[in-house]
């Protein structure tokens, strides 16, 4: 009788918390997943491996290193001062950078093939105000697979790649928005 009135309370404890499903334990469930297509061309990478790490200069000559940006959510972005699509974006980047860099977020610009000065020079014109390091053979580019450019990834907190894209996208619009919000408030 005790025994039965117990299994009643705790029938009754499982199905207030949602843990019983009436035909057993109720699986927990996952949030919803990002939605990385928020952004036309980003696509997912299935197995969230860590990227490789690289040591490159800033514009000032300072030596720096993807693991530097770990626990942020990082834009990383190879691009070129004579890429017209780059050129085009950029402006975008800036823009969602300023809107989202205190909550976490932080755009790495990969300059590919370039010298310092017409980086300097590109980077003035378009005032742009995020992390800036010069790859000039190109080496750190072939590594992340660079092979046109603007080419893209998101990286997460652990620094695992999250979604990665090659061409130029609306960085400022509604989904690139949402998509940022959603990964600094932890969706997977």
């Amino acid at each position: 009788m005790i025994l039965r009135g117990f299994r009643r309370s705790v029938l009754f404890l499982f199905l207030s918390l949602g843990l019983w499903d009436g035909q057993g334990l109720a699986q927990p469930t996952r949030g919803p997943a990002v939605n990385y297509k928020l952004v036309a061309n980003l696509e997912a990478m299935k197995d969230n491996s860590p990227t490789p790490d690289f040591s490159l200069s800033d514009l000032a000559g300072k030596k720096g290193t993807l693991k530097d940006f770990r626990g942020k959510l990082v834009l990383l972005n190879f691009w070129a001062s004579w890429c017209v699509p780059c050129r085009e974006e950029m402006p975008a980047m800036e823009r969602l950078y300023q809107q989202y860099k205190s909550k976490g977020f932080v755009i790495l610009g990969v300059d590919v093939k370039d010298n310092r000065k017409d980086a300097l020079a590109f980077i003035k014109e378009l005032k742009i105000t995020y992390p800036i390091m010069l790859d000039p053979d190109g080496e750190v580019g072939l590594l992340y697979g660079a092979w046109g450019l603007p080419t893209t990834y998101l990286i997460g907190l652990k620094g695992e790649g999250l979604a990665r894209m090659w061409g130029p996208a609306a960085w400022d619009g509604a989904g690139a928005k949402q998509l940022v919000q959603e990964l600094l408030d932890g969706k997977r």
